[in-house]
């Protein structure tokens, strides 16, 4: 079969970088040629390995897209609203990486190893969720099997998370550079936490992140009145987000039905060793998420660590398994 004309619309930036790495490794089809690589115009002409090529950044506006068969957005959400369209009339299937079309009804949000039937044939727009959210579905999806429950879930979440100015405000407080507020934490992030990432919803009183997590989970699941409590916190950690998750079950569970539950669960490592959960560092630039602390302080209540690479399975690696299996249908 012919290859697939692939485009990555932010490839300057932390997630459209992972995704040609991921594409190098393994592309979509095997005859696949070079992907085409849309930058903002401060990028115009920077190369981009691509395994042992290069790929060059050009400008949406300025060339042409025409052929392109799957277009991987993640370049923020006004980029998305004003592309994405017209990338789908001129036939290709998107999977956006923004928030610009998660919750809309018409756009399927997927987790391929959850809800793959989502996807559909032909071009159109797919949403590539939330990183905080995939990491967490992961994990508690395969113990639905046990039962309804309600979640609370705190989250420790990467200064990558923010882009590359999240790096580099962690980097300047650490070389001892006074801190810049808004740019982009509101408060110092060295030797520091802080439980708000966006602005407070006034629906909910959470953060926009916690709404986020909340609602696309919602979604994802087809469990509209799921009981899900979320706190979102950033911590001075480069790379790499984890979750702490407490379920609550109508009844009891079985411990270690769980865990053969989450030993089986497709793209999921588990942990076993209580002493040995499961950390950022290491995890690092892995695929999937791990699975940690896995235990049953009482008989209805299963507590779990969660740990994911934010820009991978939580952003460009889920991404391009949306495409792996668009382009198999």
């Amino acid at each position: 079969m012919a290859g697939l004309k692939v485009a990555v619309v932010g490839a300057g930036g932390a997630v459209g970088r992972e995704m040609l790495a991921l594409l190098a490794d393994d592309p979509i089809t095997p005859n696949d040629p070079l992907p085409l690589a849309y930058a903002s115009p401060r990028s115009r002409g920077t190369g981009i390995p691509f395994g042992d090529r290069t790929v060059r950044c050009g400008v949406l506006w300025e060339e042409s897209f025409e052929d392109v068969d799957v277009a991987l957005f993640a370049a923020g959400g006004d980029v998305s609203r004003e592309w994405a369209p017209r990338f789908v009339e001129a036939g290709a299937v998107v999977i956006d990486n923004s928030s610009a079309f998660r919750l809309d009804p018409q756009v399927p949000l997927v987790v391929p190893e959850i809800n793959a039937d989502a996807i559909p044939t032909g071009p159109g727009i797919i949403a590539n969720p939330n990183c905080s959210t995939i990491i967490l579905l992961l994990a508690i999806h395969p113990l639905r099997a046990l039962g309804d429950f309600k979640a609370t879930v705190s989250t420790y979440q990467a200064v990558s998370g923010a882009g590359k100015a999240g790096l580099e405000a962690l980097h300047r407080e650490r070389a001892g550079e006074p801190f810049r507020p808004g740019a982009p934490f509101p408060f110092p992030i060295e030797g520091n936490l802080f439980p708000l990432i966006g602005e407070i919803d006034g629906e909910f009183g959470g953060t926009q992140e916690e709404v986020k997590v909340i609602r696309e989970s919602r979604k994802i699941l087809d469990w509209p009145d799921l009981a899900l409590h979320v706190t979102c916190v950033r911590v001075p950690v480069e790379r790499c987000h984890s979750e702490a998750v407490t379920l609550e079950f109508d009844g009891d569970v079985d411990l270690d039905r769980a865990r053969r539950l989450l030993a089986e669960a497709p793209g999921v490592q588990l942990f076993d060793d209580p002493k040995q959960p499961p950390l950022p560092r290491d995890r690092s630039g892995t695929l999937g998420v791990a699975i940690g602390r896995l235990r049953r302080p009482v008989p209805h209540v299963l507590q779990l660590w969660v740990v994911g690479d934010q820009l991978l399975k939580g952003a460009a690696q889920n991404a391009v398994d949306i495409a792996r299996l668009w382009a198999r249908r």
